[in-house]
């Protein structure tokens, strides 16, 4: 009885599975490259409903993370698919956009004591120069703009992907950055936060033109 209940089951509900599973008609067929030389070159802007900022930073002596989300970003990549490594990109953080899972603590993380974002708004990362270290991936050199100071930086970074999104093609991208902010002036909580700061970065980019 149980498996003849299961089987009739099964028979229902099984129709609509099949019918969430397949695309509508009409739908686009999407399928996505690790290629590289199949993402068409271009001018491409950073999607920032697709991307995501987060900072790691070391807390009470190492003990673990804190984390931080940064909600808006803007941002553009010159592709070269003949030549990954010609190619260049541009990210910008809006500073006053932090998020943070402790109460009340973004508003502060905003002021005059920490990233006086009144003074200095925006962070920037400028690409001027990429060396592949792998097929999908490679070390990115630029320089950072952080409250009002500008440093060279690297970004080991990989392409995640690359396809037709619903506007045309498409370019993913994740990488990660690591930098001490007290070269940059910023020494608040100096033991209490560590001064190493991990950025990561995933990031969608759409074809303009």
């Amino acid at each position: 009885m149980k498996l003849a209940f299961a089987t009739a089951a099964f028979l229902l509900i099984a129709p609509a599975v099949s019918a969430q599973q397949t695309p509508p008609a009409g739908a686009p067929q999407r399928s996505v490259s690790k290629d590289p030389a199949n993402a068409p070159s271009g001018t491409y802007q950073l999607d920032p409903r697709h991307t995501s900022v987060i900072a790691r930073v070391g807390h009470a002596g190492g003990i673990s993370f804190s984390t931080f989300r940064f909600g808006t970003t803007s941002g553009s990549l010159s592709w070269n698919n003949a030549d990954p490594a010609a190619s260049q990109v541009t990210v910008t953080v809006d500073m006053s956009s932090i998020q943070t899972p402790v109460a009340n603590f973004a508003s502060e993380l905003v002021g005059d004591r920490f990233l006086k974002t009144g003074q200095f708004p925006d962070a920037k990362f400028v690409s001027t120069g990429i060396r592949r270290t792998g097929p999908t991936s490679g070390v990115i050199s630029g320089t950072l703009t952080f409250m009002g100071q500008t440093k060279p930086v690297t970004i080991d970074a990989m392409m995640v992907g690359n396809g037709m999104g619903r506007g045309g093609p498409v370019i993913g991208f994740s990488g990660t950055m690591r930098f001490k902010r007290s070269d940059f002036g910023f020494t608040a909580l100096l033991g209490v936060a560590s001064d190493e700061i991990e950025m990561v970065l995933d990031a969608e980019f759409d074809k303009t033109a």
